[in-house]
């Protein structure tokens, strides 16, 4: 956890927590983060989805410690040195965190270095796989995941409305979810049907389960998926089903691990499924 100390201290946590949400690491193109002192200089790739740390370097390095240049150059150096490391472990490819600083003087130098070296830099992050559909000329089925009433307390006594989260797709591949918000239950639902409908992806879906074993998160819920053989059904708690029959999944093993908040496990089952990747799209980019 960062400590904040000054308001520069809460700029940084801001910008940094803006792009962790949109920058995430897999092991086939890890993210690289950033991390400067006043004296060094530290870098690693990272794979978000398993959490671990695949390759590390640093200005402390014994061979760049030892050099006697200012801590610009150190920066390009430990660039280099992180490139050539990833390449030798396999990884040509990683999206980029510069951990909530200014994008200039070490940061920029180092980028730049591990740029010169062969590592490249990609601009496509959480949303890369994200296939957006148009609603027209689609059948759709929805499905009602919760409904909750919300109370306000004002001078002239308590006003009443409803919020709803809907999920609607056409059980072949395309789905989405929306919120609807509304003095009565069936124009929350209206609308929440409405949004969902703008907001429909494309997901791959391989002999009815889903392609391969996948983890997503939203906020504090935490999602697992597994593909399963024929007849084995849709085992997942309520949200997640809605999700996973809406999408057209018919044998899965479906675990969730944290909030139960169904707005929460509705979205990082979306994560889950927008992270999944088509066995003949990967079997493409192998060659």
């Amino acid at each position: 956890v960062m400590a904040i100390k000054n308001f520069k201290d809460y700029r940084r946590f801001r910008i940094r927590q803006r792009i962790r949400k949109i920058v995430k690491g897999t092991v086939e193109r890890p993210r690289m983060s950033i991390f400067r002192s006043n004296t060094n200089i530290y870098v690693q790739l990272i794979d978000d989805q398993t959490g671990k740390t695949l390759v590390t370097a640093s200005s402390q390095d014994p061979e760049i410690n030892s050099a006697k240049v200012d801590k610009k150059e150190k920066a390009k150096m430990v660039g280099k040195v992180i490139a050539q490391k990833a390449i030798e472990a396999g990884y040509s490819a990683v999206v980029f965190d510069r951990g909530g600083y200014l994008y200039h003087c070490r940061v920029k130098s180092l980028a730049d270095s591990a740029r010169e070296a062969g590592l490249k830099f990609q601009q496509d992050m959480s949303n890369a796989n994200i296939k957006r559909v148009k609603s027209s000329e689609i059948e759709f089925k929805d499905r009602l995941v919760s409904i909750q009433r919300v109370t306000k307390v004002t001078k002239g006594g308590r006003t009443f409305s409803f919020s709803a989260i809907v999920v609607v797709g056409n059980e072949n591949g395309v789905v989405g979810y929306g919120l609807g918000k509304a003095k009565e239950v069936t124009a929350a639902i209206a609308k929440g049907i409405d949004d969902a409908k703008k907001n429909l992806i494309k997901v791959p879906v391989f002999n009815g389960t889903v392609p391969h074993e996948q983890y997503g998160k939203y906020s504090g819920a935490y999602v697992f998926l597994k593909p399963a053989s024929p007849g084995t059904g849709v085992i997942a708690g309520d949200a997640m089903r809605a999700v996973l029959e809406s999408v057209g999944v018919k044998n899965v093993l479906a675990k969730s691990k944290g909030s139960s908040n169904p707005h929460s496990v509705v979205k990082a089952t979306m994560d889950a499924l927008i992270n999944m990747k088509d066995p003949y799209t990967v079997a493409q980019l192998r060659g």
